[in-house]
């Protein structure tokens, strides 16, 4: 434990709470945008039934979540189980988005058709998603989920990890790659320039 914060998978109970750390955390990205009450009852659930990902929670000394880790074991198989195991309820919010904007429409669609038609090329897991309540940022929160995000890949025998993030954003690229993560792949999405960073688990292992 380190500065009073465990980390322990997700339970029903934190659904509620991780999602507001999501919904808070990263406002502009995808998901957050289609509403907190997606996050809770439809997005979460799913995450938590599928074979595919796993959510590591950050417990502080009062058992409250104050971060989270969404990690996938393979990317592609995760969106479509989410998908398939909640479809009407995805359905149901795509079509409402949709209507709000022709832009958002077209974004619903990107991401349904990448989720069915790609292939994980990189062949490694991946950090979906990671969020830490501002409050709690910078006291090693994030590399105590990160190193969870590796020890359950390792177990499932899968050779790497891998974390996407804006071209733009290069004080996070920059941090990544000083611990030994490398530049991958770039690729659009939603109309973004996005860049895969990667790290193979027979590489040293990095500190972040």
């Amino acid at each position: 434990m380190k500065n009073n914060i465990r980390i322990s998978p997700l339970e029903p109970c934190w659904i509620e709470d991780v999602a507001k750390i999501h919904f808070n955390s990263l406002p502009n990205d995808f998901l957050p945008m289609l509403g907190l009450d997606f996050l809770i009852n439809t997005f979460y659930p799913s995450v938590f039934s599928s074979s595919s990902g796993k959510v590591f929670v950050a417990l502080n000394k009062f058992e409250k979540p104050v971060g989270f880790v969404l990690v996938t074991l393979k990317s592609n198989e995760f969106l479509k189980s989410i998908l398939k195991n909640r479809f009407l309820d995805f359905l149901k919010i795509g079509i409402s988005s949709s209507f709000n904007s022709l832009e958002n429409l077209k974004n619903n669609f990107q991401i349904v058709t990448s989720s069915i038609f790609s292939k994980n090329i990189l062949d490694v897991g991946e950090i979906y998603i990671i969020a830490i309540k501002n409050s709690f940022r910078g006291k090693g929160i994030g590399k105590l989920l990160i190193k969870e995000s590796m020890d359950l890949l390792k177990d499932n025998s899968i050779s790497g990890i891998k974390i996407k993030t804006l071209s733009t954003n290069t004080g996070w690229i920059e941090h990544f790659s000083k611990e030994g993560w490398k530049l991958a792949n770039n690729f659009q999405m939603i109309g973004k320039e996005y860049v895969n960073l990667i790290f193979y688990f027979d590489d040293i292992s990095p500190s972040v």
